[in-house]
């Protein structure tokens, strides 16, 4: 008799580990994607501070004017590894214009999209950026 109830009980322990293994990795997949989540936008972060620094020192009255497209290329040069990177948009606005004394301001957006994105979805990740122009 004792023999039959112990092989039962077995049987419960299994089933349990088995629902405890799957609520453990669903966390720690969770967990791992707000990481890569925070990893994506600190390098959009840098990417969009870098792209208006650029415009910064490179404007009117500078020997090498940047223009949108080398502001866009600056910026994306900083996003190799990041999820979603490639497709990422990077838009700059100047007011008034590019002339120094003027604000220069890059803002860079991407779409992260996790691992378990059926869980949450895509996230979409922006930043800006803005300086005033030196020269």
């Amino acid at each position: 008799m004792r023999i039959a109830i112990k092989n039962r009980e077995r049987g419960n322990y299994l089933i349990e580990s088995g629902l405890c293994f799957v609520v453990f990795f669903t966390i720690l997949l969770g967990i791992l994607d707000v990481g890569r989540g925070i990893y994506s936008y600190n390098f959009i972060a840098s990417a969009s501070k870098e792209g208006a620094r650029y415009a910064m020192v490179h404007g009117n009255s500078s020997g090498q004017i940047a223009t949108a497209s080398d502001i866009q290329t600056q910026a994306r040069s900083w996003l190799p590894g990041v999820v979603g990177g490639d497709s990422a948009t990077v838009n700059t606005t100047w007011s008034p214009d590019n002339k120094p004394g003027s604000t220069v301001t890059v803002q860079v957006q991407c779409t992260y999209t996790p691992i378990s994105s059926l869980l949450v979805g895509s996230w979409t990740l922006q930043s800006t950026s803005k300086r005033l122009i030196v020269q």
